[in-house]
């Protein structure tokens, strides 16, 4: 995204239909970081170029049982716009729609606008929720540096985390993964970087 505002300015990363599928990924490349915060377990972003859904998935190696496996989190991604008062009208939308149960909603505040989490927690449970879990990212008003995530489905979760710092023990993790080989073994190398050119 960085790359994209440096080239193209600000407002066209933010809000231009060509940038989508980076500002989901951007979006969900935060809450796996949170999660990283969270859990201390290392978590891969995948962008989905092919379907309409998801958006994106995010890819975590569980090793607990001695073996290789590899869990997928399917991640809908929508913006809570300025234009938009009340984050419930954004959830009640998707909730709407016929999203399998094993998708995940992550909303990114992008509006300034604060929210009373344990209202909209209450408000959410009110609902025919469709979705494993949601999620809503944002700014905390008293530290620009820093992101807040917090789950509003289905109960209470709240982090609030420095992204730099996570950007940087980020850098350590390997980019790309592969068993090394079949069998039992828990085994993984490294396949090195991989770039997506700016368009």
């Amino acid at each position: 995204m960085q790359k994209i505002i440096e080239t193209y300015g600000i407002h066209e990363a933010n809000s231009s239909g060509r940038f989508k599928q980076e500002r989901e990924a951007w979006t969900t490349a935060v809450w796996a970081l949170g999660l990283t915060e969270m859990h201390k377990r290392n978590y891969w972003v995948e962008i989905e170029t092919k379907d309409r859904t998801p958006d994106t998935k995010v890819h975590r190696l569980d090793q607990s049982s001695g073996h290789n496996k590899i869990e997928t989190y399917n991640v809908e991604v929508v913006d809570w716009e300025s234009h938009v008062d009340d984050v419930m009208q954004v959830i009640r939308q998707k909730c709407k729609c016929a999203y399998p149960p094993y998708f995940w909603l992550l909303i990114l505040g992008r509006n300034g606008k604060t929210l009373d989490v344990d209202s909209t927690v209450e408000a959410v449970c009110e609902l025919c929720v469709p979705f494993v879990e949601i999620w809503i990212i944002g700014r905390p008003a008293e530290a620009m540096h820093k992101r807040q995530m917090v789950r509003l489905y289905p109960e209470k979760w709240d982090l609030i985390f420095d992204l730099a710092r996570a950007l940087k023990e980020s850098e350590k993790q390997p980019e790309i993964m592969r068993p090394g080989k079949r069998g039992t073994g828990t085994d993984i190398y490294p396949l090195g970087s991989s770039y997506l050119p700016i368009p």
